[in-house]
Parts: structure tokens; C-alpha cells; sequence
């Protein structure tokens, strides 16, 4: 039979858009071009279990309760309570009280049309000012969020601050599998190795990136400002090394992790899986930032060179999802419907949300877009 909804993209989106299709009466389809499901909330095996995109779920979001409903929640962990460093102001050590005093005594509100510095400096010294907007780049990945929308940026502050990320054990791919077998239990066909080479006939949720979506449809309205970012995931011998969980260089944008001190299963016992992102200027190479990431594990790790195991580094782009200039909001990002049964739901669509959680709203907005199916309303004729 013939499927009443296609399907572009197996990651989290793609996934999430095919249980709630297939829980209302969809026949569907997927098409994933990789060997294996996941987009970017892929994992790699053993040895080193490293995430190929962003590392926490916010339990605080809408989407843990859309998996918590469908009893689709994976095992999570907590960050462990090993202390943290942080570079501010060419100094590193331990996270700055003062830091966390001032953006707690912040107002509640921001305005979207003013940037995030400017509207900063009105309320802190610029010293401070420039450690915060150092902070927001970790959920922003941006390499100079000071210029962002002053409430895009604040919203997502509070928020990231409040204590919601978690840590799928076992990586995304532990989360990906179980919401891949629950949409093949719901009658869901999810093809791998599967490229789309042009739109399918008839009712058609593209949950590709915002890029891939222009190529396939030749819109050249569907673009919207993301972040670049180099990334390096380094697995060595644990040998002793120091007790931090993360280390946060607000002066270069860059933040490290070691996971597998929250999850010892994403290292092989006796060693450490670090993953590192560090914001890209525009016009800087991956050699630099490469440099500045590790001029930071030397700091903060001596010894580290000598007991890698395994290294690999990456230059990643429009892929941390949207980011909202001043004047900007969601709203004004590319539409969901693309009209004629179409819909785009990426992480850059006009939806709202913190990261993947803004695809997901959107999978969720193109579903309504797109009505019943042919079924149910061929049922209700007969009745």
C-alpha cells in the first residue's frame, strides 16, 4: 500500500513526526540516507561511545514529557558533582559566585529587538557583561552571542540554568533506538541508505536540515542564521588526571566535557571520553580553533597529550540549530507549511523551543498543518 505521509530525515525529528503520525492513522514512511537512524543524535561504537551532535536533554522541556507519555523515556544521568573550571578574564579556576550573583539578578524579560550586549551593559559592568555572553555560548554555539537577540539569548540563559540537562546513558543512539522501534511497532517503514534525490509525491514532512531542505525543494527562502563550530572528542587514559567534569573557557568560547564521568560506559574501564566544542569566528580555520582547544586541555589537564588513545576533530555547520538576531523571534524563521502538503521541520523552522526541541515543535505543527488522513476522512464519509 501506497503511504499517506513521506518522510525525509530518521533523526529525532523524523522519529518523533513518525510515532505521532502513525499513532493517528498515517501510513508512513522514512527515508534516512545513512546506514542507520539517528541524524545527528548519533552514536559511535565501542570503544569510545562519542555523541556526533549536542550531549544533554533538558527534562524540563516539552519533549520529555511527550516521551514520558509514551513511556519512551531512555536512562539518564545527572552532570556528577566533581568541581568545574572556568576561564574569565585570562584567569582559570573555579567558577565565579560573583558570576552566577549577577546573571541571577538579571531581569526576568529581554527585549527581542535589542542585542544581548547592549542590553547587558545597562544592567552590568562590561567585564561582566562579556564573561556572561562567554556562558550563553554554550547553548548557542555562536562565536559572539553578545549580538544576538537579547531575549532569544536570556530565555535560553534562565533556562540552561536551571538545573534541566541530562545525559542519555549510552549516548543518543540509546534514545534513538527506542523511538525507532516504536515507530516500526506502530506500522512506521523506515528505510536506511535511502537518499532523496527529489520531493516525494504527496503529503511530504521534510525533517532534513534547513540546507538540505533548500537543495530539495530549490526554495531559497529557507535559510536562517545557525552557528559554526569545530569539535574535538578526544578518548586517553584516565592516568590519574585531574577531577573536573567540565571545563568552560568564556574568554575563547569553548567548553569540555568528560562524559564518561557522568556515564563510565562511553569509555573502556581505565579511560576518559572528553568532547569538546569551540565556537569559529568567521574566516577562522579548524587548525586554530584546534590549537585553542588544546592550549586549553593543557591547562587544565596536564600530561593529556601523552595519553590519548584516540583523537578526531570536525568543523560543523548549520547544524546547533537556529539562532534569532535582534529585531528577530522564532516567528520569523521559515515556515513549517511550504503549501501543496509540504512541510519543513528542521531546528531552524518557525517553531519554538531550546536546540532539537525546536524541531520537534516543529515535526509537531507540521502534523496539524497537514490535517487528517485519507483515511480517517474517508471513514467519516462512510459514517
Amino acid at each position: 500500500m501506497k503511504p499517506d505521509l513521506h518522510i525525509v530525515g530518521a533523526g529525532l525529528t523524523g522519529l518523533t513526526a513518525a510515532i505521532e503520525a502513525a499513532e493517528r492513522g498515517w501510513r508512513v514512511t522514512v527515508a534516512e540516507a545513512h546506514s542507520r537512524p539517528g541524524g545527528r543524535a548519533r552514536t559511535l561504537p565501542a570503544p569510545y561511545r562519542a555523541n556526533l551532535g549536542a550531549h544533554a536533554i533538558y527534562v524540563d522541556g516539552p519533549w520529555w514529557a511527550w516521551l514520558e507519555r509514551r513511556g519512551l523515556t531512555p536512562p539518564i544521568v545527572a552532570a556528577p558533582h566533581q568541581a568545574g573550571l572556568v576561564r574569565a578574564g585570562g584567569r582559570l579556576g573555579p567558577w565565579p559566585a560573583e558570576l552566577s550573583q549577577a546573571i541571577a539578578a538579571l531581569p526576568a524579560e529581554a527585549p527581542a529587538e535589542e542585542s544581548f550586549r547592549a542590553w547587558l551593559l545597562r544592567h552590568v559592568d562590561a567585564k561582566t557583561a562579556e564573561a556572561i555572553v562567554g556562558v550563553v555560548f554554550i547553548f548557542t554555539f555562536d562565536h559572539d552571542p553578545g549580538r544576538l537577540s537579547a531575549a532569544f539569548v536570556h530565555q535560553r540563559l534562565r533556562r540552561a540554568l536551571a538545573g534541566g540537562a541530562r545525559y542519555v546513558t549510552g549516548g543518543w543512539s540509546t534514545l534513538v533506538d527506542l523511538l525507532a522501534e516504536r515507530a516500526a511497532g506502530l506500522g512506521a517503514r523506515i528505510h536506511t541508505r535511502t537518499r532523496v534525490s527529489a520531493l516525494p509525491a504527496g503529503p511530504t514532512i521534510l525533517a532534513t536540515s534547513l540546507a538540505a531542505a533548500r537543495r530539495l525543494t530549490g526554495d531559497a527562502s529557507l535559510t536562517w542564521p545557525s552557528a559554526r563550530m569545530t569539535t574535538v572528542d578526544v578518548g586517553l587514559r584516565a592516568d590519574g588526571g585531574p577531577d573536573w567534569f567540565r571545563v568552560i573557557d568564556v574568554d575563547h568560547r569553548i567548553y569540555a566535557a568528560r562524559y564518561s564521568l557522568a556515564d563510565p560506559t562511553l569509555a573502556p574501564p581505565g579511560h576518559e571520553l572528553i568532547q569538546i566544542s569551540a565556537a569559529c569566528a568567521p574566516g577562522e580555520r579548524k587548525a586554530d580553533a584546534e590549537r585553542r582547544v588544546r592550549q586549553l586541555l593543557d591547562e587544565s589537564w596536564p600530561g593529556w597529550r601523552a595519553a590519548v588513545q584516540w583523537y578526531r576533530s570536525a568543523v560543523r555547520t548549520d547544524c546547533t540549530g537556529a539562532i534569532d538576531l535582534p529585531g528577530t523571534t522564532w516567528h520569523d524563521r521559515p515556515a513549517v507549511g511550504r503549501g501543496g502538503g509540504l512541510t519543513v521541520a528542521t531546528d531552524q523552522s518557525a517553531a519554538p523551543g531550546l536546540l532539537a526541541e525546536v524541531g520537534i515543535s516543529a515535526a509537531q505543527l507540521a502534523l496539524q498543518q497537514l490535517g487528517e488522513t485519507p483515511r480517517l476522512a474517508q471513514a467519516h464519509v462512510g459514517v
